[in-house]
């Protein structure tokens, strides 16, 4: 583990006061009552931040709602694809999950939102290949109960239901996607008769995806579609081979890099190369015994299960596609190949699995969202001694 730059700490000022006890308390008095306004709009409240291992793995102060949005971009056609004529729009469906008033139910539909941790930092999700909007639902639910507004779309033509079945090279048009979702979320936030009232800020916009939602993750943030308003980014086993250092250049966004050592879909060598590749600050994240399908909600018990036949990826357009995906993002395909053996010794159950995956995210984004260096310092310092299996690493500058 390294860390390349000292921890910021907080400046603090001498006052030295005169003798007069009733006139030393009646300006302590005046000072508490500044600094107490003045805290109110300094930074983000203690209790929103998490500074424990229990604090990030469980639900926050919130509860939570959701709603879906039908979203419609008519400046962007959607391709056709097989039996699929095509259209001349693109059609989003979007789930999106807000904090609401404290409640016992894992989500309510179309509860009122909490406005008194308002405005909240956006994050928006990126399903994997034959994936939905709803597939990591205990991990999108649980940012919003920490008081995130978490939107994830159904991309048009790689998600589980696309007509004419979902495509590989759908991952190219899905930067522009999210860039939609993130326009159209700040416009609706500013609609005082819709769910979400003036909730997000805009200054605070993460990005975090699943899979080929890793690789939808990388090219929004880094390439000629990247989104310079996303503030930190978090692919989760991401074929990151497909990520050369040409595509990141100079872009400087904070990224969590994280992903299983027995992956049998995305190799552990793309994640770490995602590490790699990325300009600091960067950190990186490999959980022994966790695979490819266990980050998300799916009712799949074992790797085998997933086999490519189940994904869609024996497809025989999927080659030509991975081609197209190389010669616009560069990488190595060779590296992207999956291993022929699987190793099942020491496999963390799916729920060990998903709660790792919110200890570090939570954090993560508490740092760099809410600019929270208490939970920099934990996620940095003393988090990855209490997860015995996570291999980590950071690099500040």
């Amino acid at each position: 583990m390294r860390r390349t730059r000292p921890l910021r700490k907080k400046g603090r000022f001498a006052f030295r006061a005169p003798g007069n006890r009733s006139f030393v308390a009646f300006w302590l008095t005046v000072v508490i009552a500044l600094f107490g306004v003045a805290c109110g709009d300094a930074g983000p409240p203690s209790a929103y931040v998490v500074t424990t291992l229990e604090a990030a793995v469980e639900r926050g102060r919130f509860g939570v709602g959701v709603t879906t949005l039908e979203l419609v971009d008519r400046s962007r056609p959607t391709e056709p694809n097989g039996e699929f004529p095509g259209s001349d729009q693109r059609n989003l469906t979007v789930e999106l999950w807000y904090p609401t008033a404290p409640a016992d139910e894992p989500e309510a539909r179309e509860a009122p939102i909490d406005g008194s941790g308002a405005p909240y930092p956006l994050i928006v999700f990126a399903h994997g290949f034959s994936g939905t909007r709803r597939q990591s639902v205990s991990y999108t639910q649980h940012l919003a109960s920490h008081g995130y507004i978490v939107a994830a779309p159904d991309f048009p033509m790689s998600n589980l239901g696309a007509p004419g079945g979902p495509r590989l090279r759908a991952v190219l048009d899905q930067p522009q996607d999210v860039s939609f979702l993130i326009d159209s979320l700040l416009v609706l936030s500013h609609e005082e008769d819709r769910i979400l009232g003036d909730a997000i800020d805009a200054d605070a916009i993460g990005l975090t995806g699943h899979s080929l939602g890793a690789l939808t993750t990388l090219i929004t943030t880094y390439g000629p579609q990247r989104d310079p308003r996303l503030k930190a980014a978090l692919p989760i086993t991401s074929p990151g081979c497909l990520i050369g250092e040409d595509i990141i250049g100079a872009t400087v966004v904070p990224i969590l890099a994280l992903g299983g050592s027995l992956d049998l879909l995305t190799p552990p060598a793309g994640n770490r190369n995602v590490y790699e590749s990325a300009n600091p600050p960067r950190y990186f994240v490999e959980l022994q015994g966790a695979n490819h399908v266990r980050f998300a909600d799916a009712a799949l018990d074992d790797p085998e299960i997933l086999s490519l036949d189940f994904v869609g990826l024996r497809r025989p357009e999927v080659a030509s596609d991975a081609a197209e995906i190389i010669s616009e993002i560069g990488g190595d395909i060779g590296g992207c190949a999956a291993p022929a053996d699987g190793n099942r010794e020491g496999l963390l159950s799916p729920e060990r699995q998903r709660e790792l995956l919110r200890a570090f995210a939570t954090p993560f984004f508490d740092a760099y969202l809410r600019g929270s260096d208490e939970s920099r310092k934990f996620l940095e310092e003393e988090l990855p001694s209490q997860v015995p299996e996570a291999r980590f690493e950071f690099d500040l500058e």
